[in-house]
């Protein structure tokens, strides 16, 4: 979709008619905060949307920043953070082009990576290495090949090849998620990973 077309589903649709959108932050990001994987310190919500997962690790005491190319849900999610009595700092922006003067402790990914086209998913994954600070932490969220044939998904191997230069993954693990309006599952790999030294 264009950068436009990203726009439209916030501005013309309520959350819960969003195909993407949870109202719960992603279970085994959950797990891995409540078992402390993850460094307190900054993270960087990469394709952030609505904010469910940032504001879920802000709400943890995790300072947070978010990035979307959608103007219209860096508000929303901006909106849902304050009503919460929060702060996370959300900007509009391509993930491929961002710079930012912070190294990060943990960047977090539900749906990007696979919108991403194959020639520049090796840029991608340069970014989030350049991204973290040394052992920093990345999870991955992404259309696994469980799906009917679909051309952004990917296989375990894919994720491998792509990240394993940089990253020691500790873990693919299958996830689903529901569509709130359809109910509609999608097949995902959960994947947790750690910038090598």
């Amino acid at each position: 979709m264009s950068d436009r077309e990203w726009d439209d589903m916030y501005k013309t649709r309520k959350l819960d008619e969003i195909p993407w959108h949870s109202p719960q932050p992603d279970r085994y990001l959950v797990r891995l905060v409540k078992e402390k994987k993850i460094e307190k310190g900054w993270v960087l919500d990469m394709c952030s949307g609505d904010g469910t997962n940032s504001i879920y690790l802000a709400s943890k005491g995790f300072k947070v920043a978010g990035v979307d190319i959608s103007p219209t849900a860096v508000e929303i999610a901006q909106a849902r953070c304050e009503k919460r009595k929060l702060s996370c700092d959300y900007f509009v922006g391509n993930v491929l082009d961002l710079q930012v003067d912070k190294k990060f402790s943990f960047v977090l990914d539900r749906g990007c990576f696979h919108h991403i086209s194959r020639k520049k998913k090796p840029k991608y994954v340069d970014l989030v290495n350049d991204l973290l600070k040394k052992k920093g932490k990345f999870f991955l969220l992404c259309f696994s090949d469980k799906n009917p044939p679909f051309e952004k998904n990917l296989s375990k191997e894919d994720i491998r090849d792509y990240f394993s230069a940089y990253f020691h993954i500790h873990f693919i693990k299958d996830s689903i998620h529901k569509e709130p309006s359809s109910g509609n599952k999608r097949h995902l790999y959960a994947c947790f990973m750690e910038k090598k030294s």
